[in-house]
């Protein structure tokens, strides 16, 4: 996915330390949304920081690395539709639902991601129907199911309102890889496209920040500001450890970061939230694994074969 030479193959060892470092930043982006969230900044506000500090890091890396690029019609409707599955929609409802839900459950909710992809992609027949990826879908419904279920059972439904919010993450980033892999852009590197789809999600909500007029409280350099900057820095290490492993052990591989993210983001509410989860959520987490696992590995097998 790299322009030039193919870059060098690397170790397991390596690899497996930088997958874990990749799941362990994604899950913390997800306990950061939280402190966010309530540090007195809008959903909206949160988005248009996050979006602009991104938007800086990404372009100095684009320019440094001089892999500037030429905007087209093909190339700005797929950034339009990535940017808005990618970043604005599912980063909004995780907002909106942070101050309601513990981050491991965030965290856990996301990690459906390959979950719905695959199901997706079959509805879509986009992808061969085999057991094993109708077993990995029913079991991650059933993992969901787990979660929802206790809500159905207490007074106006619980917090379920706030769970099928966070929901909308992992099918946004579902219908973004779905879309990702029949219209990507030919000449453009991954780090053109993560830089383009960021600017572009800037371009979008800051339009929609103003009109809607909530002001931006004076930075303090609290919790807050503070949550916003590590969203920022993880997100990049995130997405640079991301490409440059794809780069290195191929597109399979990091797959299987999202087990690191799940407990990740679960030890992170644990340990800045204080969080603490029943036994129908741990029964849940071992559900997801097994789900995650087999639509991992018929990956695996794919790319083998």
């Amino acid at each position: 996915m790299s322009e030039g030479a193919p870059a060098a193959k690397l170790g397991r060892g390596p690899a497996s330390g930088f997958l874990l470092i990749m799941g362990t930043c994604w899950g913390l982006q997800f306990a950061m949304l939280k402190l966010a969230a309530g540090g007195g900044y809008s959903e909206l506000a949160v988005l248009v920081l996050a979006m602009a500090l991104l938007s800086v890091v990404f372009l100095s890396v684009l320019v440094v690395r001089r892999h500037l690029f030429r905007l087209t019609a093909e190339r700005i409707g797929f950034l339009l539709v990535t940017s808005t599955l990618g970043y604005l929609a599912p980063l909004w409802a995780a907002l909106y639902a942070a101050s309601h839900l513990p981050a491991g459950i965030l965290t856990m909710m996301a990690s459906l991601t390959p979950v719905a992809t695959v199901a997706l992609a079959l509805s879509l027949r986009t992808e061969v129907v085999s057991p094993r990826r109708i077993v990995a879908v029913c079991l991650g419904a059933g993992a969901v199911c787990l979660v929802l279920w206790p809500e159905l059972e207490l007074p106006d439904f619980g917090k379920l309102h706030w769970l099928l919010v966070a929901l909308v993450m992992p099918l946004c980033y579902g219908v973004e890889s779905i879309y990702i892999a029949r219209f990507w852009p030919s000449g453009m590197t991954p780090l053109q496209a993560v830089t383009g789809e960021t600017v572009m999600a800037l371009a979008l909500v800051v339009p929609i920040f103003l009109v809607a007029g909530a002001p931006l409280p004076w930075p303090q350099w609290g919790a807050a500001e503070l949550a916003i900057g590590l969203f920022v820095a993880a997100g990049v290490v995130e997405s640079l450890l991301y490409f440059y492993l794809i780069q290195r052990t191929g597109g399979v591989f990091v797959t299987f970061g999202g087990f690191f993210s799940l407990f990740a983001g679960i030890c992170w509410g644990m340990v800045l939230f204080g969080e603490s989860h029943g036994v129908m959520v741990w029964v849940a987490v071992g559900v997801l694994c097994v789900s995650l696992l087999l639509a991992c590995w018929e990956r695996v097998e794919e790319t083998e074969g």
